[in-house]
């Protein structure tokens, strides 16, 4: 088969072997794909080690495979590599990329992810506020997932509620009529729900304007938007359990 050649950024990296890596990449062209790149861990390599780095966006060649989930990849240049070197910038883009290699799917295209990854990537560079581009970048990729988030109206009745509840099930507020058809929804404050309100219309490279929100409120619009992930997924790992470490 003729190899695809796409643009990708790197989401994880995995060694196999003595010379090799596993590479799991979000491309531009075919979605999320795994892929072994052969015999770039030796002194004779011609690939740099950034070509292969989380969080690179390269150019390579992708020779799919039916029969299997792991491709094999070859040639991979290096487009550019965001040089984040503020701690929690790097943590906050460490999280974000194991955000999309958790919860997409292999082989879903979707050009509205892998431009935002790039975006984001670009922002966290010189960020001074890395946390509230990680909720951002969360609020905006469950609205690409079609999961939500509503917080205009009921997701239920569609009525306005002046003081709703917040349901991870449903994607969104619901109102107190409609609160005894949710069992699992929870509280949401009127000044929390403001400021997610307002993060959710943000475009994320807007979120520079943003010079501060307080700690509780932006942990609280992160849980809400946890819980949105996690009725659509079936793992049984806290897979949110190193975000305290940013947030």
């Amino acid at each position: 088969m003729a190899p695809v050649k796409t643009e990708a950024i790197i989401l994880k990296k995995n060694n196999f072997r003595e010379t090799s890596v596993i590479l799991s990449l979000y491309t531009e062209h075919l979605g999320k794909i795994k892929g072994l790149l052969k015999g770039v861990r030796t002194e004779k390599s011609r690939i740099p080690p950034l070509a292969f780095t989380p969080g690179a966006h390269i150019f390579a060649l992708s020779y799919m495979k039916r029969s299997s989930e792991l491709n094999l990849i070859s040639s991979p240049s290096l487009i550019e590599y965001y040089d984040i070197c503020g701690k929690e910038n790097l943590k906050a883009w460490h999280l974000i990329l194991n955000l999309v290699n958790l919860f997409t799917q292999e082989k879903e295209k979707d050009e509205k992810i892998f431009n935002l990854l790039k975006k984001t990537g670009k922002i966290l560079v010189s960020s001074s506020t890395p946390e509230i581009v990680f909720v951002i970048f969360k609020l905006r990729i469950i609205k690409i997932f079609g999961y939500g988030i509503e917080l205009s109206r009921c997701t239920i009745c569609r009525k306005e509620e002046e003081h709703p509840f917040f349901s991870g099930k449903e994607g969104g507020i619901v109102c107190r009529k409609c609160r005894g058809r949710e069992a699992y929804a929870v509280n949401i404050s009127g000044r929390i729900l403001n400021v997610m309100r307002q993060l959710e219309r943000m475009d994320i490279e807007k979120s520079g304007i943003i010079k501060s929100i307080p700690g509780e409120i932006l942990r609280k619009i992160n849980f809400y938007a946890n819980i949105t992930l996690n009725y659509h997924t079936d793992m049984d790992k806290i897979w949110w359990a190193n975000e305290k470490n940013l947030l």
